[in-house]
């Protein structure tokens, strides 16, 4: 089953209006699979991530960063429970996985790529406010743009010699995600 929610490069721009700019590209009538794939042939590969962000549903989207980021070669001890917070709230989308994540997010350097990834889990529905406060939903596109800082940033502590392969096979999942459904394992 087709997890694509926007078919068109418009259809997405028109919903998020973030992403055309965080994308880098002109709206258009091109079909949303097209386009990633067009850009991973030209070798494009951090457009076709951030569209990826931004098209797959919020909890694929969360799960294929997770998986994404198994490629660095240096992940930290709080990168580390950041991501395994998020994954958990990815396999089991409960309110009290998505608050953990949010506050672990919250707790870790913003430099590593993981807090982010906790961030995108947290910001992805529910209210954002602290406990006991008026709550707050995040906004529509905050997982996806919290997903485009994890990725962009994790790409330079990827190995040099490999990192273009790796961005590459990042954005082939993203696709096969879309196409298939994300394999929660």
């Amino acid at each position: 089953m087709s997890r694509v929610r926007f078919a068109t490069v418009r259809d997405l721009f028109s919903s998020f209006s973030t992403a055309a700019t965080e994308v880098g590209e002109e709206t258009s009538d091109e079909d949303s699979l097209l386009y990633i794939q067009r850009c991973l042939s030209e070798g494009r590969l951090e457009p076709a991530l951030v569209y990826c962000a931004y098209l797959l549903p919020r909890r694929e989207a969360v799960w294929w960063t997770c998986l994404a980021l198994r490629d660095l070669t240096d992940p930290k001890p709080t990168e580390r429970a950041c991501l395994t917070l998020a994954r958990e709230w990815a396999l089991k989308p409960e309110e009290s996985r998505r608050r953990s994540a949010l506050e672990r997010g919250l707790e870790t350097s913003a430099k590593l790529s993981g807090a982010w990834v906790a961030l995108a889990a947290g910001w992805s529905g529910g209210s954002i406010a602290p406990l006991g406060a008026a709550p707050m939903p995040p906004s529509p596109a905050a997982t996806a743009q919290a997903l485009r800082v994890a990725l962009l940033s994790a790409a330079p502590r990827l190995a040099s010699d490999r990192k273009q392969a790796i961005m590459a096979s990042w954005v082939q999942t993203a696709l096969r995600t879309l196409k298939e459904g994300a394999q929660f394992v």
